[in-house]
């Protein structure tokens, strides 16, 4: 689409101040137009209409971050366009904060960035869509992002929200079975150690003994003790017809409804 008068001539005041770009689109940039953030706002909200208005123009255009560092590029032998004058190794969203929640300073604020935070002229709109937008017009490169990994990490609850029985929900409940390391291991205490004397048998008993002193889920003699004949509360007891170790499955239902189960966390982000 052609340009008008007046940003064909905005167009060579950006070439003055920001380089005007060789065959390949390097060194320089031209005035985009149609874009959130991009060149028409120096003809809506100035509306040039002097030379006088022209050469303010001019000035600020000079005085601008982005005008500021490709003049410094220049002079370092090493043409860089900056849009805006953001870096891209910063997120477009920290560089428009003008001081910190301190109150402190922020020696990375973008007055461009600046325009689409709160209280800006383009408040609620997006600075890193709005740069890659432009970049993607002029050739340069677009690597803007508008929330920083580290800003995000920031605002993380890491505290999270244990679900725990008992009074105590901020740490894991304390109890006997918490000496069993994993499944295997309550496992094994259940199968007894049969190779080594009877240690093994004797603590499997002692255990049996406390299900029938607890009593089982559904009544009864519950889950442990005597009914097995294990010797248990009535020693001499004769065996059930069934394998103990078949109600693994249904005695660890029992432990999750009589002593609670496991921990999960949860974390809140805050992202812009």
């Amino acid at each position: 689409m052609a340009l008008t008068a007046q940003q064909q001539k905005l167009n060579e005041l950006y070439n003055k101040n920001f380089g005007t770009p060789d065959a390949d689109g390097k060194g320089g940039r031209n005035a985009v137009f149609g874009v959130t953030g991009g060149a028409d706002y120096w003809l809506d909200t100035h509306n040039p209409q002097t030379d006088e208005d022209w050469a303010e123009i001019d000035r600020m255009l000079a005085g601008s971050q982005e005008g500021q560092k490709y003049a410094a590029s220049v002079a370092a032998g090493n043409p860089t366009v900056k849009i805006g004058g953001l870096e891209s190794d910063l997120s477009t969203h920290s560089q428009g904060q003008k001081t910190f929640a301190d109150g402190t300073a922020n020696p990375n604020y973008n007055v461009w960035a600046g325009h689409f935070q709160d209280g800006g002229s383009l408040q609620g709109g997006s600075s890193a869509a709005a740069a890659n937008a432009i970049a993607a017009a002029t050739g340069q490169p677009g690597n803007f992002f508008q929330q920083a990994d580290a800003d995000i990490i920031s605002k993380l609850d890491t505290q999270g929200t244990n679900v725990l029985t008992g009074d105590d929900a901020t740490a894991a409940q304390d109890g006997w079975w918490n000496q069993f390391a994993d499944a295997d291991a309550f496992k094994a205490f259940l199968q007894g150690d049969q190779t080594q004397g009877s240690g093994g048998m004797d603590d499997f008993m002692k255990f049996m003994m406390l299900m029938s002193v607890m009593g089982g889920k559904g009544g009864g003699g519950g889950y442990g003790g005597s009914q097995y004949g294990y010797g248990g509360l009535n020693p001499g007891g004769v065996m059930q017809a069934y394998d103990p170790l078949a109600q693994l499955q249904g005695m660890g239902s029992w432990f999750k409804d009589n002593f609670g189960s496991g921990g999960a966390s949860s974390a809140t982000i805050n992202a812009t």
